[in-house]
């Protein structure tokens, strides 16, 4: 037992490998878990300010997000209509999806190649 626990402590939580995947041009993030997951809310939500509610953002800091995503990535994510009596919307451009997309069958299995790594030289780390 280590010496900084006694016989009555509860166990320390075990060790976790944490692995974060995103794609950057330069020093711009274009794309990581966290944009992805912007975007798809903007797709399942038609805009940006039901994406940013349903995600607890500030409105704002999503636009920010996306336009820093347009501008790392090069290209249109969102097709937007203004506001008004039809109250306009946002959808993702179909680079956008496919970008999603690509991200989601790359980013899932580098993470679970990393566990599985991680598993297999789990006995090296302390307990």
């Amino acid at each position: 037992m280590p010496k900084s626990q006694s016989p009555g402590s509860p166990q320390p939580d075990p060790l976790r490998l944490r692995v974060k995947v995103w794609l950057e041009r330069g020093d711009e993030v274009v794309l990581s878990e966290y944009r992805a997951q912007l975007l798809e809310a903007v797709a399942e939500r038609g805009s940006v300010a039901a994406a940013a509610e349903a995600l607890s953002l500030p409105v704002r800091t999503a636009w920010k997000k996306l336009r820093e995503m347009e501008a790392a990535a090069g290209i249109p994510l969102l097709e937007s209509g203004s506001g008004g009596t039809t109250g306009g919307g946002s959808t993702l451009t179909p680079e956008a999806h496919a970008m999603v997309e690509a991200f989601r069958r790359v980013a899932g299995p580098a993470s679970d190649a990393a566990e599985r790594g991680f598993a297999d030289e789990r006995r090296r780390f302390p307990r």
